[in-house]
């Protein structure tokens, strides 16, 4: 077996809710091996039958373990993944990178120096449904952009229990603003293939999650001057993930429920409806096909020696525009 094709050995460092979704989506691929994770709670470590450590560091120490995967609270993703860079490891890091764009870009300068692979896990781009529309808009099939308009409600008894990190603006960085609203401003740049521009930001607390928002909205215009609207809620009750995305263009037009479906009505086509889900799957066996791809995509950067798509740095832009809305808004 060739050096490209040989089992590329990973590390879990955090073992939660996402910790456990990155171990069922290694599970999946082919010529990957998940030798160890780090976590600190004996229950969650006693869940999976691999070496375990309490502390991430000797994890990192190992040196059958080629590649880490971050999946802790936000405000330790700087010192993990830098430890892990230093040490020679490659990184997949949960989203944001780190808690502030400063410290995401120390990181990515980081991976270059120590000539390492580096990837934020925006599960997005390896949605079928968000594929698929990518390309509808790069064939012309619904003209030029227009506008575009993104609702997510997201019911948080998906992930049992919050843990108390995630509802403190100093661990987490933010509410769903920042957790849900980094995929939403980093897809529509990449399906559209423009630049978003903030003009306003409004959040709100309406059901008191500590001292984060559980709504925020954006208004902003594509670099070609087309407005873009973006709505998310978190809700405290229910297990259910909405979303959809609504493209006009001035030949057409395009809906996409990213954990479904799209439909496309176009001058150039008849009216299609394309499915890209097993009825009657979960939202958490959907969500896992995006994880799945980015875990994938991951490795075969490792393999070829080359920046992951999307690169680092392409996330460190969507949170750009986060951080800079909570600084000009009344979210502190």
């Amino acid at each position: 077996m060739g050096k490209a094709d040989q089992s590329v050995n990973i590390g879990i460092i955090g073992y939660g809710y996402t910790g456990q979704q990155h171990a069922r989506a290694i599970a999946q691929i082919e010529g990957v091996a998940l030798k160890a994770i780090a976590e600190s709670d004996s229950a969650k470590r006693s869940l999976l039958e691999v070496q375990s450590f309490t502390d991430y560091r000797s994890l990192i120490d190992d040196p059958s373990i080629e590649a880490i995967t971050v999946c802790l609270p936000h405000h330790l993703h700087e010192e993990a993944t830098s430890a892990a860079l230093l040490a020679g490891k490659h990184v997949l890091v949960e989203k944001p990178l780190a808690i502030n764009v400063a410290a995401g870009k120390s990181l990515c300068e980081l991976a270059e120096t120590t000539s390492r692979v580096l990837m934020v896990e925006m599960t997005h781009h390896f949605l079928p449904p968000l594929q698929e529309a990518k390309k509808v808009i790069a064939n012309g099939d619904i003209g030029e952009i227009m506008a575009i308009d993104e609702i997510l409600v997201e019911d948080l008894g998906l992930f049992g229990s919050l843990p108390a990190w995630m509802l403190d603006r100093s661990s987490a960085g933010g509410g769903v603003g920042l957790t849900s609203g980094i995929h939403l401003l980093d897809h529509i740049s990449w399906i559209s293939q423009q630049k978003l521009i903030l003009n306003a930001a409004c959040f709100g607390y309406t059901q008191q999650l500590g001292n984060i928002e559980d709504t925020a909205s954006f208004a902003l215009t594509t670099e070609k001057g087309a407005p873009v609207h973006i709505l998310l809620c978190w809700r405290k009750q229910g297990v259910g993930l909405n979303g959809q995305l609504t493209i006009v263009g001035n030949q057409g037009s395009l809906k996409v429920w990213p954990w479904d479906r799209i439909e496309v009505e176009s001058g150039k086509k008849a009216v299609r409806q394309d499915s890209f889900f097993q009825e009657g799957s979960t939202i958490a066996e959907r969500a896992l096909v995006g994880m799945k791809g980015a875990v994938q995509e991951f490795v075969d950067a490792i393999r070829q020696k080359r920046l992951p798509d999307p690169a680092p740095f392409d996330s460190i832009v969507s949170q750009a525009i986060i951080e800079w809305s909570y600084q000009r808004s009344s979210a502190k």
